[in-house]
């Protein structure tokens, strides 16, 4: 439910908010490095949504606030790494945070809330925002008086925008437009060109059309799924077979671990690969196979015929939980793979990654346990396992696991002698200021290696207060203070020339 399109205050303000924040991305985020420049304008986005929201409907909603409180506070870490990658992770996540908050406006309580609706939010959110753009500036020339005026105004919001684009398009395609687009780009102030018109245009229609959203819409207008009319189901039979199946194989690989403890096998068993080897090797296969195997259960309950005894839900129930537990235990044994890996071969990014990993799918399957001890799966379930994914991002984004890593591998390289010395100069700046000060430790084969390539790094270039990133700037500090040798990049060939023709 909407209110009606008025020329209220609230709907003013809404205007002047959209502009605000327009403006500001369009000065401090085009074509800048990324930086504190990010989180200003999120947290300026996101409080124009709710200032929008108090205004014209007088509340503000728990989801409202959790989520933009979530999408700011991701976007510091923007400030903070200088991993692309990891810059990448925060803007999609808080480009998804941000489209949930608005197509969940009105949403009373944050148990409304379903896993399902992030798949809707890249296809709905972008469609009401730009919907709710299109209607306000339609209902804009209204507050003009003279018919004649309000024509203007309304064509004029239609045309400037379509001719903006069409030059900046054409400019590059026929000489003359493109000569006199760099006349004028001359005599007008540098941010008036028009790429940055036009990215100042896409930011006024996201915000526009968001606080449009958050001052007229009062209840929540969730996205409407096909209905299925055939539930599928599978028969007792075929669940007991699968469930039975699975824990049978799954716990005897279970018990052969924990018998490894007590009497190791023979390192070799046909196979010319030792049981060391075999320790180190396969946790991605048994993280992908506790995936499977969790995504089977969820799948069986959803199929589970209504028409069956309490006697058999209790057996199906009893057969679920020893599968959750035996795939704990998988987990527990594929993390200590990683372990063994790290300390055979050091440590990574990707062996970060699938321990993070491991560590959100046995919380995930802890959410699952108890789904199938309230018999039955829930909306809830989904979007705890949400939250778990997302606090996974939360600590990859704020943690410097890149600085950790090379404090891990020079330390195993003084315990054990072992280093991947052209590994430490792969990573990111944000690794850059612990590499250089754990440089003495390093013998000097390794030292030399790693001096070489740092000495070719380029020192980061200054940055505008609104580019300022923390790890970026510890870089530069710490490449500049350090007495690095000269670059000693190998010259190019030259190009041989043709022989000359007889």
């Amino acid at each position: 439910m909407t209110t009606p399109a008025d020329n209220s205050p609230s709907t003013r303000l809404a205007w002047i908010l959209a502009l605000v924040a327009s403006l500001l991305g369009a000065a401090i985020l085009f074509d800048a490095f990324p930086g504190i420049n990010w989180p200003i304008w999120v947290a300026t986005a996101s409080a124009s949504l709710i200032i929008s929201r108090l205004s014209s409907v007088r509340r503000v909603e728990t989801p409202l606030l959790v989520l933009t409180a979530w999408a700011t506070l991701l976007s510091l870490a923007f400030a903070i790494t200088a991993n692309d990658f990891l810059h990448f992770l925060i803007v999609l996540s808080d480009a998804m945070l941000l489209g949930l908050a608005t197509i969940t406006l009105g949403a009373p309580s944050w148990s409304e809330l379903s896993a399902k609706l992030l798949v809707a939010v890249p296809f709905i959110a972008p469609i009401r925002v730009a919907g709710a753009t299109a209607n306000q500036a339609a209902e804009a020339p209204r507050s003009f008086s003279s018919p004649r005026t309000q024509s203007v105004v309304k064509g004029s919001l239609l045309a400037i925008p379509l001719v903006i684009v069409l030059i900046a398009l054409l400019a590059s395609a026929d000489p003359i437009i493109g000569w006199s687009t760099d006349r004028i780009i001359a005599w007008l102030p540098d941010w008036s060109f028009p790429p940055r018109i036009v990215f100042f245009l896409f930011l006024l229609t996201l915000t526009l059309g968001a606080n449009t959203l958050a001052a007229r819409q009062l209840t929540a207008r969730f996205p409407e799924y096909p209905t299925v009319n055939s539930r599928f189901t599978l028969g007792l039979t075929e669940q007991r077979m699968v469930l039975w199946s699975a824990a049978v194989v799954l716990w005897l690989f279970v018990l052969l671990q924990v018998s490894y403890f007590i009497h190791p096998p023979p390192a070799a068993i046909g196979t010319g690969v030792t049981f060391a080897e075999f320790a180190r090797r396969g946790f991605g296969q048994l993280s992908f196979a506790v995936t499977l195997v969790g995504a089977i259960i969820i799948l069986l309950e959803y199929a589970r015929p209504t028409a069956i005894t309490e006697r058999d839900r209790v057996m199906l129930r009893r057969l679920e939980f020893s599968l959750v537990i035996a795939l704990e235990l998988v987990l527990v044994s594929a993390f200590r793979r990683v372990i063994l890996y790290e300390q055979a071969y050091g440590f990574t990014e990707d062996r970060v990654f699938a321990q993070i990993y491991m560590v959100g799918m046995a919380l995930a399957l802890a959410a699952l346990a108890w789904e199938i001890r309230q018999e039955k799966i829930s909306v809830s379930f989904g979007r705890r396992v949400a939250e778990i994914a997302l606090g996974a991002v939360t600590v990859l984004v704020f943690w410097n696991y890149e600085a950790w890593i090379v404090n891990r591998n020079v330390d195993r390289l003084v315990a054990s002698g072992k280093v991947h010395a052209g590994y430490l100069t792969r990573l990111s700046r944000d690794a850059t200021p612990t590499v250089l000060a754990r440089l003495p430790d390093l013998p000097e084969p390794q030292r030399d290696t790693v001096s070489a390539a740092l000495a070719c790094k380029p020192i980061p270039a200054d940055r505008r207060w609104f580019e300022w990133n923390r790890n970026t700037a510890a870089a530069a500090d710490a490449l500049k203070a350090w007495p690095h040798p000269p670059c000693a990049r190998p010259a190019k060939r030259p190009i041989a020339a043709p022989p000359a023709k007889s």
